[in-house]
C-alpha cells in the first residue's frame, strides 16, 4: 500500500557503535521510535562481529554503503576516531549526532566537519549527555557573562580509558590507593588522552564557545570509592563587578555498572537528544 501522502515521513536513524549506549539507543527506537515516526536504519560497529545479535537487514557492514542507506540522521556512541574519518561523509547525506565531542578538539576535524555541514546543508549536533545545566551555560555564553567553567569528573579507576602519560598515571594511581587526581588544567590536550571519558567536558566547550576547549578547565579523578557511580561537578563563574559574581556549582552523581564507560541515566539523556534530533 502507497504512504498517504497527508502522513509525515518516518525519519529513519542509523546507529554508530554497538556496546551499552548503542545498544540502549537501538532498542529504544525499535521499541519506541515507530509510534513517534522514527525508525532504526542500522546499526554499525567497528568490531563486526559484535552485530551478531541483530537482524541482518539491520547490520551495517562496511559505512561506504551509508549513503544507499536513506538515512536522516546518524548517532555517532563508539569513538571520537569515527567522526574523524568518516564524519564529513556522513555530513554530505545526513545529519550527524556526534556522542564523541572530544574529536573536536582537534581544531583541523571541527573545521572539517563545520565545512561539511555546511556545503550538505545538513546539521551537526552534541547531545549534552551527563552535562547538567548545559542550556544555562550556553544562555550564559550567549549573553556574555561566562567568565569561567570547570568540570570535574570523579570515577573507579577500572571506568577510565586512558591513553599516554595518563595511563601510566592511573597504573600508579590504583598502586597507591585511594584518591588521585589524574588531571588538572585546560581541556584541549586532555581530550586526546581520555577519548571515551571526557566527553561531557567537551560537550561544555561547545556549548561555551567563548571559552572553548582552551578556556573550560578539567580535573579529572580516580576514586575507588565510587566504584559504581560516575560525579561530574560543573563550576560556572559568572562576568563580576568589584570581585562579586555569580557561582553556581551543581554535582551530578550518576549510578553505573562497575568498569562502564557511560552511566546508567546518561543513556537517557542521550535518547531525549535524539528524539530532540529529530523534530
Amino acid at each position: 500500500m502507497a504512504e498517504d501522502a497527508g502522513s509525515p515521513r518516518c525519519r529513519r536513524v542509523g546507529i554508530l557503535g554497538y556496546g551499552r549506549l548503542g545498544q540502549f539507543l537501538a532498542g529504544q527506537l525499535l521499541a519506541r521510535g515507530p509510534p513517534l515516526g522514527l525508525a532504526l536504519a542500522f546499526v554499525w560497529a567497528r568490531d563486526g562481529g559484535a552485530l551478531e545479535g541483530l537482524p541482518p537487514p539491520l547490520r551495517l557492514r562496511d559505512l561506504s554503503l551509508l549513503p544507499q542507506m536513506a538515512v536522516d540522521l546518524v548517532v555517532e556512541v563508539a569513538h571520537p576516531c569515527v567522526a574523524q574519518e568518516h564524519g564529513e561523509d556522513i555530513l554530505a547525506h545526513a545529519d550527524f549526532m556526534l556522542g564523541s565531542p572530544t574529536a573536536l578538539a582537534d581544531p583541523l576535524t571541527e573545521q572539517r566537519l563545520r565545512g561539511a555541514a555546511a556545503r550538505g546543508g545538513h546539521t551537526l549536533y552534541v547531545p549534552r549527555g551527563a552535562l547538567w545545566g548545559c542550556e544555562d551555560i550556553r544562555r550564559m555564553d550567549d549573553s556574555g557573562t561566562l567568565a569561567a567553567l570547570k568540570v570535574t569528573m570523579t570515577k573507579a579507576p577500572q571506568s577510565f580509558r586512558l591513553q599516554g602519560r595518563l595511563r601510566e598515571r592511573l597504573v600508579a594511581a590504583v598502586a597507591a590507593g585511594g584518591r588521585q587526581v589524574l588531571y588538572e588544567g585546560p581541556l584541549r590536550p586532555l581530550c586526546p588522552l581520555a577519548p571515551n571519558n571526557v566527553n561531557t567536558m567537551a560537550a561544555a566547550a561547545v556549548a561555551a564557545p567563548s571559552l572553548g576547549f582552551d578556556g573550560v578547565q578539567a580535573c579529572l579523578v580516580a576514586d575507588p570509592s565510587v566504584p559504581d557511580w560516575h560525579v561530574v561537578e560543573v563550576e560556572v563563574t559568572s562576568v563580576g563587578d568589584e570581585g562579586r559574581a555569580l557561582s553556581v556549582t551543581s554535582t551530578r552523581r550518576n549510578p553505573a555498572a562497575p568498569g562502564a564507560v557511560t552511566g546508567t541515566a546518561t543513556r537517557h539523556a542521550f535518547w531525549s537528544s535524539l528524539l530532540g534530533g529529530c523534530r
